[in-house]
């Protein structure tokens, strides 16, 4: 399996495969890049595919990084490598890719995001979203429970439904397979949930926004993109019913038909596919 080290030294693992435009999966809290394995596959025919562990998760070591240190990591390891990038990101994974989006605007072609927001956290300014005492609630149960807590949240993020198919059950099998994340890692990244806040980046980065969410998710509630539509009008959003947190794993089919959809919509990439051809840029 490949690893990158970067400049200050973090050493992160990925998969990488096909070749065409680039198109990053970026995953989120307590899973890793595994997650994707279904888009991973599908869209690897006709892009340069990478999925990368984020630090402490999957085989990514662990060092404190901040989302402007993950953000220049991936930028240099990875955005520079190829003409322009596409980045899908789940949950957690989304605060990553807007500050890709923040640092590296002219590298991103397109940003599409599943179950993630700019904040996550409710206050005055930000109707919706999660509160900061069930963040910290969670922060608590790391200390005691870990890795318990991790997998009773995972399963909480699905529907009854989506429990109750075959496919949940082929999701717990290689749920199993998978290597706890470092609880210090998990710990951290739920303060950056507190603090992030992104907005300003949804509001002025001038990238296709697209996001692809489960009609029953209820970390991010058919509402809040509601509201999300109407503060940033030029937001596409597609549904996939009676979906969870994870729309791409329980109906994979249907998320990878709505997210070519997409990309095709938003177009090629010349430079891309010239690099991957040989050509010059």
């Amino acid at each position: 399996m490949p690893y990158l080290t970067s400049s200050r030294g973090m050493r992160w693992h990925y998969e990488e495969e096909g070749t065409g435009p680039g198109l990053l999966f970026l995953h989120g809290w307590g899973v890793d890049r595994r997650i994707w394995r279904q888009q991973f596959k599908f869209f690897s025919r006709d892009y340069c595919t990478v999925a990368l562990d984020l630090p402490g998760h999957g085989q990514s070591e662990w060092r404190p990084s901040s989302l402007a240190d993950m953000a220049e990591d991936i930028r240099e390891l990875f955005l520079r490598k190829n003409g322009g990038w596409r980045i899908v990101a789940s949950s957690l994974g989304g605060l990553v890719a807007f500050q890709l989006a923040a640092c590296e605007p002219s590298r991103i072609r397109a940003l599409v995001f599943v179950g993630s927001l700019p904040k996550f956290v409710r206050d005055e300014g930000a109707l919706y979203g999660l509160t900061p005492a069930r963040i910290m609630k969670l922060q608590e149960q790391l200390r005691t429970d870990y890795p318990v807590i991790v997998r009773i949240f995972f399963r909480s993020l699905f529907t009854r439904s989506e429990r109750n198919s075959r496919r949940y059950k082929w999701i717990q099998t290689f749920r199993r397979q998978e290597q706890s994340p470092d609880r210090d890692a998990l710990a951290e990244f739920l303060d950056i949930l507190v603090t992030a806040d992104l907005r300003p980046v949804l509001s002025r980065c001038g990238i296709p926004v697209h996001m692809i969410n489960g009609t029953e998710d209820y970390i991010c509630p058919r509402p809040v993109y509601e509201q999300m539509k109407r503060d940033y009008p030029a937001l596409t959003v597609d549904w996939l019913p009676d979906c969870g947190h994870f729309p791409f794993l329980t109906k994979p089919y249907e998320f990878n038909g709505k997210l070519k959809e997409f990309l095709d919509r938003v177009g090629g990439d010349r430079e891309g596919r010239a690099k991957a051809a040989g050509g010059a840029l």
